[in-house]
């Protein structure tokens, strides 16, 4: 699901006045272009091992790893165990992913207890890789100090269960592996889709000193898709009409190539985000009079679609246009206020695969 997530953001982005904002950023490139580099330098060095913390009430001997035993949560721990201090395994930042791995963080608070002069460790706290947050596995728990007659180690130790539990991650991990190689390869390779719908024009027009915001329309357009696994690139046509109580019609063309991610899920459905940079044409006519202006545009779209078959699919589809134009002479707008029309489309329609 990143994927979705990272083309939402550029979704909203180009909604939120990406355009208008397309000359600073070319401006800035190079600058940028230098942080990037030093910043992708920075971080290729600098994966780190995860951070073990540990704080304690007493200081015992230290202990062999294998003695210590594990409570996991909810599991009741004996009355006569005595706290000596706490520990928790977080991410180091950076974490390489077979190191973030719950047998892995569990090892680590294990031998830390061990370290420690403990004899057991409770767990308090655990919380699982999250996309929001953290990718590793995260674990807060106590060290406890029991009386030798209440300890009781398996044939198996913590440490062993550990290292067993980690086999099986590993494994969990190169399964999920080919399960998503298999959905890429069942991807459909080449996509030809035409949607209809409702399109609104979010950004201010003013007709005869008559102002309109969200005025709707006819929106269509036409597309085509050619993914290598998960990424592909392709090229789309959309079209916008509409018309004013004062004879006014207003038409927006827009022309582009994209590139795209696709990601499918279970037998029948998937879902694919693109971003298009391409041409975009404005029209306003009333009788035979008529002005249009053309230039730089940007379209993004996010596409859920049911698949019925293999080569036909049902979709449905939302997608934002922007497109900077000309201030007129006199205008005394702000100067960080974008000038241009702004569109949101839902739209749906059919999918051809080939």
């Amino acid at each position: 699901m990143q994927y979705f997530g990272y083309f939402c953001i550029i979704y909203l982005g180009i909604k939120y006045n990406f355009a208008a904002r397309m000359e600073k950023i070319i401006d800035s490139m190079r600058m940028k272009k230098i942080i990037v580099m030093a910043v992708a330098s920075l971080l290729t060095g600098c994966q780190t091992a995860p951070r073990v913390i540990a704080e304690l009430t007493e200081q015992y001997p230290a202990r062999q790893a294998d003695s210590v035993m594990v409570y996991e949560l909810g599991e009741p721990v004996p009355a006569e165990a005595k706290v000596i201090g706490t520990v928790r395994v977080t991410d180091g930042g950076l974490t390489p992913t077979y190191d973030c791995l719950y047998g892995n963080m569990l090892s680590l608070a294990v031998r830390k207890t061990a370290e420690s002069g403990g004899n057991a460790l409770r767990i308090d706290q655990h919380k699982e890789p999250s996309a929001w947050t953290s990718t590793c596995h995260r674990i807060w728990g106590s060290m406890l100090l029991l009386p030798d007659s209440l300890v009781s180690i398996d044939a198996v130790s913590a440490i062993q269960k550990a290292e067993l539990n980690q086999d099986t991650e590993l494994a969990n991990m190169a399964r999920d592996q080919i399960n998503r190689h298999k959905r890429a390869v069942n991807n459909p390779k080449n996509i030809f889709s035409a949607n209809i719908g409702y399109g609104i024009v979010t950004s201010k027009i003013c007709i005869d000193w008559r102002e309109y915001k969200n005025k709707g329309g006819l929106s269509a357009d036409l597309g085509y898709q050619h993914y290598w696994k998960l990424f592909g690139v392709g090229a789309e046509l959309n079209y916008f009409h509409t018309s004013f109580d004062e004879g006014f019609d207003l038409d927006l063309l827009y022309i582009g190539p994209n590139v795209g991610v696709s990601v499918k899920f279970g037998e029948k459905w998937r879902y694919d985000a693109t971003l298009s940079l391409g041409y975009g044409n404005y029209k306003e006519s009333s009788g035979r009079l008529s002005y249009s202006e053309g230039g730089f545009a940007v379209r993004s779209a996010l596409n859920l679609e049911y698949m019925f078959s293999k080569n036909i699919a049902l979709g449905i589809k939302l997608s934002a246009f922007s497109m900077g134009l000309k201030e007129p002479d006199g205008y005394r707008g702000n100067k960080d206020e974008f000038y241009g029309i702004q569109k949101t489309d839902l739209l749906c329609g059919l999918r051809f695969y080939f």
